[in-house]
């Protein structure tokens, strides 16, 4: 069968716009576009001319929505932007508007800074809790991914619990126009955030199963059933689409991780598997939607041998069913963006 997906655009905002918020990140979404103006940089992310335009553009502005998951690629840009923002209306002696910081899925210590520079490594997690003091305020409301996450974050980053905000992640298959849904007799697993791909490879150590997982990882076994690589996105998902079923094994942290792999995997009606960490059950109902195991190689196992049984299809394809109308239910691009726009204060709050 084939899905037909959406495709969003992104705007830099016009000449004296007023709508109410400014935003860095984009959507076409029209009760979003009616009161965001979407900024886009077209300049070097995170340069002097970024961010002298981002300070012109958010002038006026009744609210500021960031990206708080922009890394060292984009020179942290939002991040960076939220500290000049408070620190220069400060010395003006004018109250910081407000800001939302979305995805704000960050640990003390970064493991992609800590491999590149590795002899800081111990000095990160107290350079991030000095960078998180310098851009926190009243005026700053955080945006999580999951429930669990509200008391951790406020925990780990010394913040006004009241200020950290759950929104749940939405799929992101929009931005494909066509894909071919098979289910092929691989079992399918990828992404790089928090993943414990050892686990995986334990629990399926001498099955008869051909497994397939796009990530920067290698078996570490000579005799492992597991085929590795990177790819590129449209590779990625390509793969995902042909795949019976998908596996996505986490690793226990204190923010959450995987939700747009599983939440894609369900989108495509795919059975996913997916082991017990922060989030998990904010998004799969087990046994429902999905099926949540412990991270441990014998439980992992024995529900990868039994959603890979052919015996077992009919059962799993229901749970595949009824896992794609949950996330175009739940967890869409237009929830997600309703979601931000009453956190932001621009929508009315939803009724209990």
């Amino acid at each position: 069968m084939i899905y037909r997906l959406f495709s969003t655009t992104t705007g830099a905002p016009e000449p004296h716009d007023r709508r109410p918020a400014l935003s860095t990140i984009g959507c076409d979404d029209p009760a979003w576009q009616r009161l965001v103006a979407d900024y886009r940089s077209t300049s070097r992310t995170g340069g002097l001319r970024d961010h002298a335009r981002l300070w012109r553009a958010a002038r006026g502005r009744d609210v500021l929505i960031l990206n708080g998951a922009h890394d060292r690629s984009r020179r942290y840009r939002d991040l960076v932007f939220a500290v000049l923002l408070k620190a220069g209306y400060r010395l003006r002696g004018r109250p910081v508007p407000p800001v939302l910081l979305v995805d704000a899925t960050w640990e003390p210590g970064s493991r992609a800074l800590a491999r590149s520079l590795p002899r800081l490594a111990p000095l990160l997690p107290a350079a991030a809790r000095a960078a998180v003091r310098a851009l926190d305020g009243d005026h700053l409301r955080y945006v999580v991914l999951s429930r669990d996450e509200r008391s951790r974050f406020a925990d780990t980053w010394g913040v006004d619990p009241q200020r950290v905000l759950f929104q749940p992640f939405p799929h992101t298959l929009w931005n494909l126009p066509e894909l071919e849904v098979g289910s092929g007799g691989y079992l399918w697993s990828g992404g790089n955030s928090l993943r414990d791909y050892d686990l995986l490879e334990e629990a399926v150590r001498g099955l008869d199963l051909d497994v397939r997982v796009h990530a920067r990882w290698s078996p570490r076994r000579p005799d492992s059933p597991i085929r590795a690589a990177t790819s590129s996105h449209e590779e990625f998902v390509r793969s995902l689409a042909g795949a019976r079923a998908a596996v996505v094994p986490l690793r226990p942290a204190v923010r959450s991780a995987g939700q747009q792999t599983y939440l894609n995997a369900m989108a495509l009606g795919k059975p996913v598997v997916v082991t017990q960490a922060p989030g998990v059950l904010d998004y799969i109902r087990p046994g429902e939607t999905g099926i949540v195991v412990p991270p441990t190689p014998q439980a992992l196992r024995a529900a990868i041998v039994d959603v890979m049984d052919p015996a077992n299809a009919p059962r799993y394809a229901a749970m595949g069913a009824a896992a794609r109308q949950d996330v175009l239910d739940r967890f869409t691009e237009h929830t997600y963006r309703t979601g931000l726009l009453r956190h932001a204060g621009l929508l009315a709050p939803e009724r209990a």
